[in-house]
């Protein structure tokens, strides 16, 4: 009887659970060694978290959990995401900075991908003056970089459990359900600076400084760099009415169960 009742309550937490988050996939969560950076606890990835509902996507970067970031302090690092999700892409890898066909990305580090960068992301903390913000770009081989949408709004958790999230459409990105693509974060400086930290990589994999003039981050050629098989594929979302049969199924099935 005792074994039945754990099963009951068991069943009602999964239907609150499911109650709670209404039209969102389950997350996939991409977890990095921590101290294996250059520079301050700031620019440390521990995990990123990637998930979407019907229309957007969704991004969560968190970082060591020593960490303390802006507004206040330590506001000033980028925390950038190169994303390849199918043929072309940039291919080029330099510190030039700007939105042209030679451009290796939009915010002038030194850090791509070398079989193709199809878009980029860029992040930047809440400073003393200044907002947050993320902003897409896509990219084409005749324009270069070209800005996709508006500034998207960025939550950062500053102590603690330091983390930012932030959301793009999913059109804006060129996706849909079932597609899937590789990416990696990079957390840097600015101009011409190179990877502090990847995701992909216990350790940037860069024999020089990320500041070292020179100094290039490849996510697909670097040592020890797991991009290939880094991948988040977008999943179809149940509409809210079978997410209350799957409740109700599971309240019945625990009733059942809790009557043997």
């Amino acid at each position: 009887m005792r074994r039945s009742a754990s099963r009951f309550t068991g069943f009602l937490a999964l239907a609150a659970g499911i109650a709670f988050i209404p039209g969102m996939a389950l997350a996939t969560v991409y977890t990095d060694a921590l101290n294996d950076n250059y520079g301050g606890p700031e620019v440390d990835i521990s995990s990123v978290s990637v998930t979407n509902d019907a229309s957007n996507i969704y991004f969560q970067i968190n970082l060591n959990p020593t960490a303390s970031i802006g507004p206040s302090a330590n506001h000033y690092a980028d925390y950038e995401i190169g994303i390849q999700s199918g043929p072309g892409g940039q291919t080029l890898i330099n510190g030039t900075y700007g939105t042209a066909p030679g451009d290796g990305n939009p915010y002038g580090n030194a850090v791509g991908i070398s079989t193709g960068e199809n878009y980029f992301i860029g992040t930047f903390l809440a400073g003393p003056t200044y907002s947050g913000g993320a902003q897409l770009y896509s990219f084409n081989s005749g324009t270069g970089w070209s800005q996709v949408g508006s500034n998207a709004t960025v939550n950062q958790t500053n102590t603690v459990t330091p983390e930012m999230d932030f959301s793009f459409p999913l059109s804006a990105l060129g996706l849909s359900v079932g597609s899937s693509f590789n990416f990696d974060v990079w957390t840097t400086f600015g101009s011409p600076q190179a990877a502090y930290d990847a995701l992909d990589n216990v350790g940037t994999g860069s024999a020089n400084a990320p500041y070292t003039a020179g100094t290039t981050y490849d996510s697909a050629t670097a040592p020890g760099s797991a991009f290939a098989s880094t991948i988040y594929t977008v999943t179809a979302v149940p509409e809210p009415a079978s997410l209350g049969l799957l409740c109700l199924s599971g309240l019945a099935l625990g009733a059942r169960r809790r009557s043997k």
